[in-house]
């Protein structure tokens, strides 16, 4: 983090601000210090939760970011939360003067793509209750922090599938 000192912002967002709107043009990438973040869209009128990053994770509206285009994508502080905010084409332009820390940017795009590619399976071939049992070990205490509506709809459930899985450990 040192090294990128110069081009990170430190912000302070309180619990429900919204980081990042929907069909804006996304600019930033978020490093979360402190606090829970959380992606999400809407479909057919549902709140869905993309993702979670919490301490030291990563977020962004990656489609806005690459594209240059408004993102179907939101980014909301679930709690009180110091985040750590990294312009995307400060970030660009960084590493294009320091190709040494290319390998840097490559390995944490690397890990982003395995999370997603994780995601993408675990909706395609793991039961519910082995998606909520995945995200507890991934996440220990997320259900202390994060509501479980927000929780439902990142595993593509309802709330009472969820409850029912809960009620069964």
């Amino acid at each position: 983090m040192d090294t990128f000192a110069g081009i990170l912002t430190s912000v302070s967002y309180r619990r429900g601000a919204i980081i990042h709107a929907s069909n804006t043009t996304c600019n930033s990438l978020f490093i979360v210090k402190s606090g829970i973040l959380r992606s999400y869209y809407f479909k057919d009128g549902k709140d869905i939760t993309a993702h979670f990053a919490m301490r030291y994770g990563m977020v962004g509206a990656v489609d806005s970011l690459l594209r240059q285009t408004k993102s179907r994508y939101s980014i909301q502080a679930l709690e009180n939360s110091e985040v750590l905010r990294m312009d995307y084409g400060e970030m660009e332009s960084f590493l294009a003067k320091k190709p040494s820390l290319e390998r840097l940017a490559r390995k944490v795009s690397q890990e982003l793509y395995l999370d997603l590619v994780e995601r993408l399976e675990g909706m395609l071939f793991l039961s519910a209750k082995e998606r909520y049992d995945h995200l507890l070990n991934r996440y220990p205490q997320i259900t202390q922090y994060v509501s479980l509506g927000h929780i439902a709809s990142y595993l593509g459930i309802t709330q009472e599938t969820l409850s029912r899985i809960r009620n069964s450990t």
